[in-house]
């Protein structure tokens, strides 16, 4: 007979050896399971393990000397699941609102309309039998990666709401809305202020925040980021953050972590987290200092000129890099609507189109004509200076006489203007072989070809343009780079307007030569002038514009590249163009002295042209023209100044263009380019060059005292 401690040993043994056996198919099933786990399985397997992308820093936007344009930093934002508010839901709104500096009604009013929806769709589901909602915890780990970087998606568990159909089963019950975002993204003692709330399904979200100290003067230039598609990334939407937006963008980390079948987080593995590396700082070609003293001169410029806005660009010709450029608008009382033929198809009757006045007639009479509002709408700028249309670079104009700086300029390099010629331009009116009827502003009889582009000769241009092919002259306009962008990569860029081939004629040939017939924008004009501007064996080539800084590359936010050039003319070509128009810029300036008497006496030689267009209106599409309109607004004008400066080693290109100078400066003959835009460019010249420490290049003589 066994003993009791005998059988107490059998009975352990086989205890253990049952329960050895039962652990070991339990393994062995475990791992069945996971290495090969049955259809119905594999869904909820694969859902057990989940991951984040972490957002990264975005880098800095700076200006050409390292002063912040953008800069990025973290901030909290709240997020609201309203399922788990408590209910009535009116104490922790106010609660909520008054330690995030809100008003209670604009966080209440956001809520209150998801909470009505989830209403609606708690309805439907009921009525598909869609399963209760998931449970709501703390977040755990995911809350200690949003803490340290911030992402755009809460936890899985409060975004779930609901089970996925087959295809035979019912449709998908609608999801509530458990993710509202609420309040503006806030500093650290905000947020914990939040926290310490303790409002159930009220959670902080650590995200991104761009921030923009360069201020309004630079908003249009350096544009807006935003999140697009549900990303978690900053990504840019306007001006120079979209054109550069691959540079700065940086790489986002990835964290991987195990949930538990409720959508809990566990833990995670060895080497499932990876840090997100910041984006690289931009240095753009924009100078803050220039681009403040540019606003300042085209504000004051516009008033002076009671002008509906204006518009200028700084460029550096030796490189093409952008310093500033600026684009106003000025609000003029009573404006009228152009009184176009507006379409009206319900009035269509027998194949004939059916028109509309709704602003009335138009005065046959120009000088009896209001003044009409011809700029683009731009409602995007009245919310925010980086919303608003930036008219340097997709608002084309017809240049006017600065055109034929560039026209004569071809026509010297193809030999066809002998320097001993004597241009007979008979007086104040003059008529092409074909019959048009051209007039000049300032009257003369003989003059020189170098004295026609000193005086602006619109008699002489149009000789001139006899003397070229119409494939001569169309070339030239495309070799400045006209009809192709600058290179900016600016968003909306446009390519100007070139008369093609099969529609260019005699009347085109004439009308371009005098800087009409082809429209242009800003920075298109200034690269072209860069070509006369750039001294020595670089004279006559043109750069491509850009918006980043050239430099060194060991300088923070320098983006490499070459400086692309293409010759257009011949260095002496250059050279001899610039000395004409210095002539033409120093008979502004004394028109300046006389007007302004407290104006200091120009420091640098500067050399440009004036250059003043009547509006061409295009006719909007189911529009037409009102009798008596040729296209063009006769008593509104476009009145422009390009110059370089100083004459020798040009270290600034500036344009300024004045859009509709007021009535009274038309009447009395004072709204042309000389008058209107040459202050402007003169004085950010002046000022432009001080700054950047160019010696002046006009010696004065020394008054001797008694």
């Amino acid at each position: 007979m066994s003993s009791p401690g005998a059988r107490i040993d059998a009975v352990s043994i086989l205890v253990g050896v049952s329960v050895t056996i039962v652990f070991g198919l339990l393994l062995t099933r475990v791992g069945q399971l996971q290495m090969a786990p049955g259809d119905q399985l594999a869904e909820h397997v694969q859902l057990r393990e989940s991951g984040r992308t972490l957002a990264a820093p975005r880098g800095a936007l700076l200006d050409r000397r390292g002063r912040p344009l953008a800069l990025t930093r973290f901030a909290y934002q709240t997020v609201v699941d309203p399922t788990v508010l408590p209910d009535p839901p009116d104490e922790a709104i106010v609660r909520l609102a008054e330690a995030l500096g809100e008003s209670p009604g604009a966080i209440g009013g956001r809520l209150l309309d998801r909470m009505i929806l989830n209403d609606e769709r708690r309805a439907v589901r009921a009525g598909l039998g869609a399963d209760a909602e998931l449970d709501v915890e703390a977040p755990g780990i995911v809350e200690l990666v949003q803490r340290k970087f911030g992402f755009g998606a809460p936890p899985a568990a409060a975004r779930v709401s609901g089970t996925a159909s087959n295809e035979d089963q019912q449709p998908a019950a609608p999801a509530l809305v458990r993710y509202v975002p609420v309040g503006d993204a806030v500093e650290v003692e905000v947020a914990e202020r939040v926290r310490s709330l303790g409002i159930p399904g009220v959670w902080l979200e650590r995200r991104p925040v761009r921030e923009y100290p360069g201020g309004d003067g630079v908003a249009a230039i350096v544009g807006k980021v935003g999140y697009a598609d549900r990303s978690i990334e900053l990504a840019g939407l306007l001006g120079a953050e979209r054109a550069l937006d691959g540079a700065m963008q940086g790489r986002g980390g990835r964290l991987r972590y195990v949930r538990d079948a409720r959508g809990r987080p566990l833990w995670v593995e060895r080497g499932e987290w990876t840090d997100p590396t910041p984006g690289e700082p931009v240095r753009l070609s924009i100078d803050v200092e220039i681009q403040r003293i540019a606003v300042e001169e085209l504000t004051r410029g516009v008033e002076d000129a009671d002008a509906a806005g204006g518009r200028i660009v700084v460029v550096d010709p030796a490189t093409g890099e952008i310093l500033a450029m600026a684009d106003i608008y000025r609000e003029i009382e009573n404006l009228a609507e152009f009184p176009w033929l507006v379409r009206d198809p319900e009035h269509d009757r027998d194949g004939a189109k059916a028109y509309l006045k709704p602003h009335g007639d138009l005065a046959p009479d120009p000088r009896d004509r209001p003044r009409y509002r011809f700029l683009k709408e731009d409602p995007g700028r009245l919310i925010h200076p980086s919303l608003g249309r930036n008219r340097c670079v997709e608002d084309v104009y017809e240049p006017g006489s600065t055109m034929k700086s560039l026209i004569w300029s071809r026509a010297y390099e193809l030999g066809v203007l002998p320097a001993d010629e004597i241009v007979k331009t008979g007086g104040k009116h003059w008529r092409t072989p074909y019959g048009r009827r051209i007039t000049d502003v300032y009257p003369k009889d003989d003059l020189s070809w170098d004295e026609v582009l000193l005086h602006s000769s619109n008699i002489g241009m149009a000789q001139l343009a006899e003397r070229l092919t119409h494939e001569q002259m169309r070339q030239a306009l495309i070799d400045v780079g006209f009809g192709r962008s600058t290179g900016t990569k600016l968003p909306g860029e446009t390519a100007g307007l070139v008369t093609p081939p099969g529609r260019w004629n005699k009347y085109t040939q004439t009308s371009v030569s005098m800087g009409y017939e082809v429209g242009v924008t800003p920075v298109q004009m200034a690269r072209a002038f860069c070509a006369i501007a750039r001294p020595g064996a670089m004279g006559g080539t043109l750069p491509e514009l850009r918006l980043t800084a050239v430099g060194e590359d060991e300088r923070e936010g320098v983006v490499g590249g070459p400086v692309v050039i293409e010759r257009v003319f011949k260095p002496e070509t250059a050279a001899h163009v610039r000395a004409v128009l210095a002539g033409v810029a120093s008979n502004m300036d004394d028109r300046l002295m006389r007007r302004f008497a407290d104006e200091g006496e120009p420091t640098y030689t500067m050399f440009g042209k004036s250059g003043t267009s009547e509006v061409a209106l295009p006719t909007p599409a189911d529009h037409k023209r009102p009798p008596g309109f040729n296209g063009y607004l006769k008593n509104q004008h476009q009145s422009s100044f390009l110059a370089g400066a100083p004459l020798e080693n040009t270290r600034l290109v500036v344009l300024a263009v004045i859009d509709d100078p007021g009535p009274t400066l038309v009447r009395n003959r004072q709204h042309y380019g000389s008058w209107v835009a040459g202050p402007v460019v003169r004085r950010v010249m002046e000022r432009g060059l001080r700054y950047l420490g160019v010696p002046g290049d006009i010696e004065r003589e020394a008054v001797a005292s008694n």
